[in-house]
C-alpha cells in the first residue's frame, strides 16, 4: 500500500455518499463531492454500489403490494406482542426495588445528619396543609354537588311530572337510550 492510496482512504468522505443520494448536501458539499468522485474510484464505486442497492430495494417494495395478509394479521401480531411482555418483570426485580429505595430514602435522611428532624417536621406540615387544602376543596365540590342535584330534583319533578307531554317525551327517551345502548353492547360482543 503505498502513501497516495493511504491518504485517499482517509481523505474519502464514507459518511456523506449516503447524505449526497438522499440530497441532504448543499449544494457546495455536492459539488465538493462530485469532485471528489471525479477523482477517487474507490468512492465512485461505492456510490454505484449504494444506487443499485436502492434500486434492487425500491423493485422489492413494488412487488411488496402483491403480497396480501391474513385478516386477522395485527391481531395475531399484537397478541404474541402482548404475550411476550407480560413475563419480563419478575417478582424479585420488585422487591430490591423496593429495598433499593428505602436504603436511598436512608441515606438521604442520613445525610441530613442533625438537621433531619427539622426538615421531616417541615415535610410533616406540608403535608398536613396539602391535606387541609384537599379537604376543603373535595368538601366545596361535594357539597356543590349536593345542592345543585337537589335543586335539580325538585325542578325536575315539577316539570316532569305535572306535564303529560315531557313525561313522555323523557319517557320515550329513556326507552330509546336504553335500545341504543343494549344494541351497541351486543355489537362490541360479537367482535
Amino acid at each position: 500500500m503505498n502513501f497516495q492510496t493511504i491518504t485517499t482512504e482517509r481523505a474519502c468522505p464514507q459518511n456523506e455518499i449516503a447524505a449526497y443520494i438522499d440530497g441532504e448536501l448543499s449544494s457546495r458539499e455536492e459539488l465538493d463531492l462530485e469532485m471528489h468522485f471525479a477523482v477517487c474510484q474507490n468512492c465512485k464505486a461505492k456510490l454505484n454500489e449504494q444506487k443499485k442497492l436502492l434500486c434492487a430495494l425500491d423493485f422489492a417494495l413494488e412487488n411488496e403490494r402483491e403480497v396480501e395478509l391474513p385478516e386477522n394479521f395485527t391481531k395475531v401480531v399484537v397478541a404474541t406482542a402482548e404475550s411476550k411482555v407480560s413475563g419480563l418483570r419478575r417478582p424479585q426485580e420488585r422487591f430490591k426495588s423496593f429495598f433499593v429505595c428505602a436504603a436511598l430514602l436512608l441515606l438521604g435522611v442520613l445525610g441530613l445528619g442533625g438537621d433531619a428532624r427539622t426538615v421531616l417536621q417541615t415535610f410533616w406540615k406540608a403535608g398536613d396543609q396539602f391535606l387541609a387544602v384537599g379537604g376543603f376543596l373535595f368538601h366545596l365540590i361535594y357539597d356543590f354537588a349536593i345542592g345543585t342535584a337537589i335543586i335539580l330534583r325538585s325542578l325536575s319533578h315539577q316539570i316532569v311530572f305535572n306535564s303529560a307531554v315531557l313525561f313522555v317525551f323523557f319517557s320515550g327517551f329513556f326507552l330509546f337510550a336504553l335500545f341504543t345502548f343494549s344494541r351497541l353492547i351486543v355489537r362490541n360482543n360479537r367482535a
